[in-house]
């Protein structure tokens, strides 16, 4: 009987030891797509400069970048609503241009581990942009998960 409740005891501790390890949840609790701009026809990445980029009717405060260079942005997905939209504003001698790029999706939930919970990946159905100074958008994701992947490219002419 006593080595019943030493074998138990060791197989408690044993997953006790397990489940609770001190990695704990590296991982975003949503996904993001990752942006990333290049030269109009070409793989050739480039910055933008002077650009602010916002969310148009977000909640709270949806300032992502203020006036700065980028040559990559990871965008936030809303789980409630199907649509997310970005307006990215130049400056420069862009001043007052602006495109508003339209992602579609649709939200998946996903049980990530006891530690992280649950969390979302997105499956993109659309991405549009609006063309007033980028020209072109493409999808190189579908599924946007935790990965550190580009989603999504915009291009740019290049002058």
């Amino acid at each position: 009987m006593r080595l019943a409740k030493v074998i138990v005891g060791f197989w408690t501790l044993a997953l006790l030891a397990v489940s609770c390890s001190d990695n704990s949840c590296y991982e975003n609790g949503s996904a993001l797509p990752l942006v990333r701009f290049y030269a109009f026809g070409t793989t050739t990445q480039v910055a933008l400069a002077e650009v602010t980029i916002r969310g148009i009717d977000a909640p709270g405060d949806s300032m992502l970048v203020e006036s700065t260079t980028v040559g990559e942005v990871y965008l936030p997905l809303r789980v409630s609503v199907s649509t997310t939209q970005w307006e990215f504003e130049y400056g420069g001698v862009y001043e007052g241009v602006k495109d508003t790029l339209t992602l579609q999706y649709k939200s998946i939930p996903y049980f990530a581990s006891v530690e992280c919970g649950a969390m979302y990946n997105f499956e993109l159905s659309s991405v549009t942009m609006t063309g007033h100074l980028a020209d072109s958008v493409a999808v190189v994701k579908q599924v946007v998960d935790n990965g550190m992947d580009v989603a999504i490219r915009l291009f740019y002419p290049t002058e």
